[in-house]
């Protein structure tokens, strides 16, 4: 009886936390969400790649700002979910998730996201039933060596085995968004395969919302993985996401061109490691350099950075710029936010807001 007394003290409590960030301690520090302002805005979930390490970097994730409102969740990997909650972010009507390919440093903290968007609805005291809509690549049919078994699935296959009421491993969210939310909430999404075949790919508009938000995607080569890049555009501005790619091709050129803010797949250098299947698999920062100069980017953000590149950072941006690349570099960490202005004449707060 005293355990039941206590948990309901507990629910209202909860019941009367505002999701505002302002509930949270402002005089201690700035959260990350604090710092977003202006048309366009990224924010760093996760900088790092798929091996845990005392750097502490979060495996991939990034959230696009649209006149500072939370719009786009493209990737969330491994640590991702840590850097979403100590964000101070609100996702309660985040509706929109890009994938760039179904590898776990890309998609191993999904669930919990998707989980948090009710509680955040719950706690805000809102009804959530409009669908979450997830994006990612279609199979490729490319089979195991030994086995004609297909290594990856379409996207909506893997998000259905996720969440299908009738066969998903997470089908209690079907039930349980409705029942902390005394059947307010619904939970609903919709997943969609979008083209993975790497040759002869050309630029696909996978989105555009009423106030302007487009999504374009385009296939990149990622070995035997089916992956894709993204580019974002919204008031005259752009951010495009390489997702991991090798750059082989000209996909990444394509993409690219004139982009405010490219961020690029930084995994390996030109020699390391000396396996060459991670040559295939990631782009040495010599590629990086010829698209980033080719695409005419005016930012590149390094980042997945692995243990490999972490202590070779340095000399990972001169190789890029011997390739005539001469815009600005950043290399990326969990909870930075670059915001893309709308006055030209302020260029200077285009920048890392933890640098302030």
């Amino acid at each position: 009886m005293k355990l039941t007394k206590q948990f309901a003290i507990l629910v209202l409590l909860l019941s009367s936390i505002s999701l505002n960030p302002a509930w949270a301690d402002k005089k201690h520090h700035k959260l990350a969400i604090d710092k977003v302002e202006g048309p366009l805005s990224i924010m760093v979930l996760g900088s790092g790649g798929p091996v845990a390490t005392p750097s502490g970097r979060a495996s991939a994730s990034y959230m696009v700002f649209a006149d500072g409102e939370p719009r786009v969740l493209m990737d969330i990997g491994g640590g991702a979910f840590q850097r979403l909650a100590a964000s101070g972010l609100n996702i309660k009507d985040l509706d929109i998730v890009l994938l760039s390919h179904l590898h776990i440093d890309h998609t191993g903290d999904l669930s919990a996201a998707i989980k948090t968007i009710y509680f955040h609805n719950n706690l805000a005291g809102t009804a959530r039933t409009s669908p979450i809509h997830i994006y990612g690549p279609k199979a490729n049919g490319i089979p195991f060596p030994n086995n004609p078994t297909p290594q990856y699935p379409d996207t909506t296959e893997y998000a259905h085995d996720h969440y299908d009421i009738n066969g998903g491993t997470e089908r209690y969210l079907n039930i349980f968004a409705s029942a902390i939310s005394n059947n307010q909430s619904k939970f609903n999404y919709i997943a969609h395969d979008l083209n993975s075949m790497v040759n002869g790919a050309v630029l696909e508009e996978v989105l555009k919302t009423p106030d302007g938000l487009l999504i374009q995607a385009i296939a990149v080569d990622h070995g035997p993985v089916p992956a894709l890049a993204f580019r974002i555009e919204y008031k005259g501005h752009s951010i495009v996401y390489s997702g991991d790619t090798g750059s082989k091709n000209n996909n990444m050129i394509t993409i690219a061109q004139n982009a405010d803010l490219l961020v690029y797949d930084t995994a390996i250098t030109d020699d390391l490691p000396p396996n060459p299947v991670f040559h295939v698999l990631h782009t040495s920062p010599s590629r990086i350099g010829e698209v980033a100069a080719a695409a005419g980017a005016k930012k590149l953000l390094l980042s997945h950075i692995t243990p490999i590149v972490e202590p070779r950072l340095e000399q990972v941006e001169q190789t890029i710029r011997a390739q005539g690349y001469y815009g600005k570099i950043k290399v990326a960490k969990d909870l930075q936010v670059i915001n893309l202005v709308a006055n030209k004449k302020h260029d200077d707060k285009d920048k890392d807001k933890n640098d302030d």
